[in-house]
């Protein structure tokens, strides 16, 4: 696992104040772009992707899988509840999208993604402070290009530390094309992180590890 560089402190977005540590990602110079380039549902229409489907190709029948992240080491579960989770939003408020096709081929390729994906920060969360410990949240970043597209997307890994399991729960998808056209007029700083990335889609193949670092912060915290 990754040494830790220095201590923080988050304000997230729900108003508390965690105190939080980057990885130590300092051997890393630029972050390339995953390219998707094999499509798992070719030729079907969005609507025509069903849940079963993606529960197919992610779980290849299991009721969760293991996956490893390649510079943490860490090794996420993945279970039948947390991936309906994560592909609920796209099958509800989202299934309009212009990007839903793409979101849901996304989805199908999580392994590959967590295990590309670089280690940000870890902080801690208190939930149901009756029935176990603390959890340490683990985040994630990586981008993406499919279909001739970039999107940033963000992994939120739960650790619980009463329980020795590492979970992941939210596999955030940022769609920096139609943020950037759909919410010209928004100024906060995640808008303009994905502004400033989007503008360099077609010059760069690689990112650097400030973007993500900055990707992340704006989108899970509030400025102290």
């Amino acid at each position: 696992m990754n040494n830790i560089l220095k201590p923080l402190k988050l304000k997230r977005k729900d108003g508390e104040i965690v105190d939080a540590i980057f990885y130590n990602n300092s051997n890393i110079q630029n972050i390339e772009i995953v390219d998707i380039k094999k499509l798992k549902f070719e030729g079907m229409k969005t609507k025509d992707i069903k849940k079963l489907q993606i529960h197919k190709e992610v779980l290849k029948g299991e009721d969760k899988i293991f996956i490893q992240n390649n510079q943490s080491k860490i090794v996420a579960v993945l279970s039948k509840r947390h991936l309906n989770k994560i592909i609920s939003t796209i099958f509800t408020r989202d299934i309009e999208s212009r990007h839903a096709y793409l979101k849901k081929e996304l989805i199908t390729n999580i392994d590959k993604i967590f295990y590309s994906a670089i280690p940000i920060l870890k902080h801690p969360e208190l939930k149901k402070e009756a029935l176990y410990q603390t959890q340490i949240i683990h985040r994630f970043a990586l981008p993406l290009k499919i279909g001739g597209f970039i999107f940033l997307t963000m992994i939120t890994v739960k650790e619980r530390t009463d329980y020795q399991k590492m979970l992941i729960d939210e596999f955030s998808i940022y769609d920096l094309y139609s943020e950037v056209s759909d919410n010209k007029k928004s100024l906060d700083s995640s808008s303009k992180v994905s502004l400033r990335t989007f503008l360099s889609h077609y010059q760069v193949t690689t990112y650097s590890i400030n973007d993500l670092i900055s990707f992340v912060n704006c989108s899970i915290t509030k400025r102290l």
